[in-house]
């Protein structure tokens, strides 16, 4: 009976975590031991689930931003209908405020926009943690699924459909 331990009562797979930047693949473990990289298939997968993750962070963020629209578009159409539409001047800055005081969501929009803000907020936390792993690859999978999710659902941040904030004669508040 050897009791000194030999190799073979070793597990043969051991996870590799490193805090400094590498490029480990196989044997590699996120998040938990459960998400133990077995093979470069595996690996591969885990790489290009994580680059599918940050792209559906930027997918429910606008989700998020389309939502808040339509109560927004909603509550304006039923001030209107009322014939309660604040008039619109020439500073757009009154109108928006008008609004603003105005609309209110109800809890059961408030809950669904909390849903929706935390969805997006766990999965960008649990981003942040994998890039804590320093692994090349992974990185750079959140490098680009972030950018490419941007890219492609970004788009509405930048137009001119929406009132401006800012007021032209440079006065502020």
């Amino acid at each position: 009976m050897d009791m000194g331990g030999s190799a073979s009562s070793a597990p043969s797979h051991a996870c590799k975590i490193s805090m400094l930047w590498n490029w480990n693949t196989v044997d590699t473990c996120f998040l938990s031991s459960t998400w133990h990289v077995r093979s470069k298939g595996m690996f591969a997968g885990s790489v290009i689930g994580v680059f599918c993750l940050t792209i559906a962070i930027e997918l429910v963020r606008r989700i998020g931003r389309e939502y808040d629209r339509r109560l927004i578009l909603a509550s304006k159409i039923n001030l209107s209908a009322q014939g309660s539409l604040p008039v619109v001047n020439k500073d757009s800055t009154v109108q928006i405020a008008s609004y603003a005081q105005v609309f209110t969501p109800s809890w059961l929009q408030q809950i669904l926009r909390g849903m929706v803000y935390g969805s997006q907020f766990t999965a960008a936390f649990l981003v942040m943690l994998l890039g804590m792993y320093y692994n090349g690859y992974i990185l750079f999978a959140i490098f680009l699924g972030q950018t490419i999710g941007y890219i492609v659902f970004g788009r509405d941040t930048c137009s001119t459909s929406a009132p401006f904030e800012h007021s032209v004669s440079g006065n502020c508040c």
